[in-house]
């Protein structure tokens, strides 16, 4: 395989090394967006679930407070009627003072009573209202989250499908020559490939010699820069050649345009 060849190679793999980054990169950080978004549902559930729980403990402590009071009531009237029975001034002030105990139970009951249902009240209007709004809440988590999952599953496939591609490609490339593509992508964050514009590398911005450039500018031979250590290549001179041997997609402009500011 001639050089040229081989650039173009080297173009087409770099291009599906960016879109499997970026793939990727949807599927890395899908369990943090998820998590998000649950995140969100569950602090306005807790709101939700704060104001259910005091609804009800209110009404379970009206229930027995009026249990009691029934049973306070039925005291009252049986010291009432005891009162009536006394023999003497002791048992009379014994049965009196029973008689005010109780009142001061039913009297606190009562007020307990009226005010918890007061805010009994409340709370149903509160409950209603943040009911209406969780289950709004719910589904939306449903959609996000399935949006997201979608998002996955597609990133997944297209990482398979580059994969196979890429695979492809480096299969007809030399051993080594992969073996050092693959190492200079590890060592220089995904971009093992560069564009040379008027003798300049465009990652690092060193010159090349004056017969490298040329001899890059005709794709004759490959060749790395002497500072970053990437590949480079003369898009204008390769782009023809590109663009026939794969017509239904431009990957040399959108690998020319990612690989313009690369990281270094």
């Amino acid at each position: 395989m001639e050089a040229r060849e081989q650039l173009i190679h080297l173009v087409k793999i770099q291009d599906l090394a960016r879109t499997m980054r970026a793939n990727n990169a949807v599927i890395e950080h899908a369990p943090a967006r998820i998590d998000e978004i649950e995140g969100r549902f569950r602090d306005r559930n807790t709101e939700y679930v704060a104001v259910k729980d005091r609804f009800d403990e209110l009404e379970a402590d009206v229930k027995t407070r009026n249990l009691e009071l029934e049973t306070l009531m039925a005291s009252r009237k049986k010291y009432s009627e005891d009162l009536m029975q006394v023999q003497n001034q002791r048992e009379y002030s014994a049965i009196l003072k029973e008689i005010d105990e109780v009142k001061a139970k039913i009297n606190e009951h009562e007020e307990v009573v009226l005010s918890s249902m007061e805010e009994i009240e409340t709370l149903k209007e509160e409950i209603a209202s943040m009911g209406a709004h969780i289950s709004v809440e719910r589904k939306k988590v449903a959609e996000e989250t399935g949006e997201v999952e979608a998002a996955v599953k597609k990133a997944e496939a297209e990482v398979a499908r580059c994969t196979q591609e890429r695979e492809q490609l480096e299969a007809d490339l030399p051993a080594n020559l992969v073996g050092i593509l693959r190492r200079v992508e590890s060592q220089r964050q995904g971009t093992f490939l560069v564009e040379v514009v008027d003798g300049t590398c465009q990652a690092c911005y060193v010159r090349v010699r004056p017969q490298v450039y040329q001899e890059i500018k005709a794709a004759s031979k490959l060749h790395a820069c002497g500072s970053c250590r990437r590949y480079l290549f003369h898009a204008p001179s390769i782009r023809p050649a590109l663009e026939e041997s794969a017509p239904a997609a431009d990957l040399s402009t959108s690998t020319v345009e990612a690989m313009n500011d690369p990281q270094v």
